[in-house]
């Protein structure tokens, strides 16, 4: 009986370890192991900023990996940590990188990958960067506005992100020993290329001046190349005048009347367009010569012209000057009679008058109560300007008088803004009488209304900016603006001015491109 229960024990022993062993074999079901992760290499570092790198094997499960950061050498605890990156179950090695948010300069920083399956957390060795506190960079740049005692010394300074101070060093030495050193300018910490200069007079030098442009911040100090400028005999200084904004068709006029030169007179001008759209000079050599702006494209053109003047010395010096041309698609300012070039329609009533005031150099509409007369003309199509004109309203009637402008592309489809002198009468506006900005698209409205009226006696710049998106009205002391859901355009081939009950002069009546 022992014998028998010995047997059976056996047996049972030997089961559990057969099934133990078969359960631990290369076939069996363990669990996968932990994240395997090696932290890598910090790569662009700079004085306030660096990325982490590293790679992380999920092993067969998902996983999560981030990167621990801080000023500790064993991050037992860490300033920070970079956001949390997820990775699927696999089994392929994957780049973990994490841009660090600004640092501070001048900083040993260290870190290591982390990552976090259901089978463990996993931590990567310790890695360190410093960042690197960079000096400014400074270029000095050549000296210009000389004279015989006077020049103007410019430098560029790149603070490279630390609060910069910069000065400049000047004298008669090629080595600047013993220089004069200008008072110190705080340029901030960005890094942008910030331009520097300073004015230096009564200079004894014998008539070289030595120089140069300096900076310093936190990383240290650093001073440009050495240059230097000849005030024994300055050239002239050369000036083209001030850069302007015309309209096509106008006369332009440009301007070399301060150009100067520190000994002797100027003897010769000479004008030479470097850009643009060629057009003919009234006299190339001329102090203030003339030209009429060309016809541009909608959206504009600039034009360049270099004026060189010569002093009796023989010597020379140049400038540019920009001319910027804007399209004009209309334009009448009524200098002389161009009423007849208008389409004149009664639209109420039986009287109406479109004439030319002669005296004034304006447009005159007459009308008579209970009477509206409409003015049009083409304009070149165009779904996005801007249409401005001059109303001086005089005599009103009883019924009280009103304007409407459009930009109309038929019947269905037009920009509109109306006004009424209601207010002069002291009473409350009511339907159809309220001053309104409308698009109109195949003939369903947008609206705003604006509660400004006009008086009589005054003239009133009317302008209406106009796109798809939006029509802008400025004028009788408000600025409307209409932002239109419906993003239909509108090609606008004419304009019309409806003047109702009211008499009135126009003027200035202009169509230029959208701003």
């Amino acid at each position: 009986m022992n014998f028998r229960k010995n047997n059976w024990l056996l047996i049972v022993v030997l089961a559990a370890a057969f099934s133990m062993s078969a359960c631990s074999g290369d076939g069996g079901s363990s669990a996968p192991p932990a994240p395997t992760v090696v932290t890598g290499i910090a790569t662009g570092i700079t004085n306030i900023g660096a990325t982490l790198n590293g790679t992380v094997n999920p092993n067969g499960l998902a996983t999560e990996a981030w990167f621990e950061w801080g000023t500790s050498q064993i991050l037992t605890t860490f300033d920070n940590t970079a956001p949390k990156q997820q990775f699927a179950a696999g089994t392929t090695v994957q780049a973990v990188t994490a841009p660090l948010p600004p640092l501070t300069f001048g900083t040993t920083y260290y870190f290591r990958l982390v990552a976090s399956n259901s089978s463990g957390v996993r931590k990567g060795t310790i890695g360190n960067f410093s960042t690197t506190a960079q000096r400014p960079t400074v270029t000095t740049l050549a000296a210009d506005n000389l004279s015989t005692t006077s020049a103007t010394l410019h430098g560029q300074i790149n603070p490279n992100f630390l609060p910069t101070v910069t000065w400049f060093e000047y004298g008669a030495s090629p080595t600047l020993a013993g220089a004069a050193i200008s008072p110190e300018v705080a340029i901030g910490s960005g890094s942008a290329v910030v331009s520097t200069s300073l004015l230096i007079t009564s200079q004894p030098f014998g008539g070289t001046v030595y120089f140069r442009a300096a900076a310093r911040n936190d990383a240290g100090e650093l001073k440009g190349d050495i240059d230097n400028v000849s005030l024994a005999n300055p050239p002239p200084v050369a000036n083209a005048g001030l850069d302007n904004t015309v309209e096509m068709g106008q006369t332009v006029t440009l301007d070399g009347s301060a150009s100067t030169t520190p000994t002797g007179t100027i003897t010769s001008r000479l004008w030479t367009q470097v850009a643009g759209t060629p057009v003919t000079l009234s006299d190339n050599t001329a102090v203030n010569p003339t030209f009429t702006a060309p016809t541009v494209p909608v959206i504009g053109t600039t034009l360049r012209f270099q004026l060189t003047v010569t002093d009796s010395r023989s010597l020379n010096a140049s400038d540019n000057v920009d001319i910027i041309v804007k399209w004009v698609g209309f334009a009448d300012d009524f200098s002389t009679d161009t009423t007849g070039t208008y389409t004149k329609t009664i639209t109420l009533g039986t009287f109406g008058m479109f004439t030319w005031d002669s005296i004034g150099k304006r447009a005159q509409v007459n009308t008579a109560d209970d009477n509206v007369l409409k003015v049009s003309n083409a304009i070149p199509p165009s779904d996005n300007g801007v249409l401005s004109l001059d109303f001086s309203p005089t005599t009103p009637y009883v019924t009280h008088g009103g304007i409407w402008v459009r930009l109309v592309q038929d019947s269905n489809n037009y920009y509109e803004i109306s006004n009424f002198d209601y207010s002069g009468f002291g009473v409350t506006p009511f339907e159809p009488d309220f001053a309104r900005v409308k698009k109109i698209v195949g003939g369903v409205a947008e609206s705003l209304d604006y509660t400004m009226g006009y008086l009589q006696g005054g003239t009133y710049h009317i302008k209406i900016t106009f796109s798809p998106t939006q029509v802008v009205l400025e004028g009788f002391g408000s600025v409307v603006t209409l932002n239109t859901t419906n993003k239909t355009a509108i090609s606008a081939t004419s304009f019309e001015i409806e003047t109702g009950q009211q008499d009135a002069y126009y003027d200035n009546i202009k169509l230029l491109a959208h701003p």
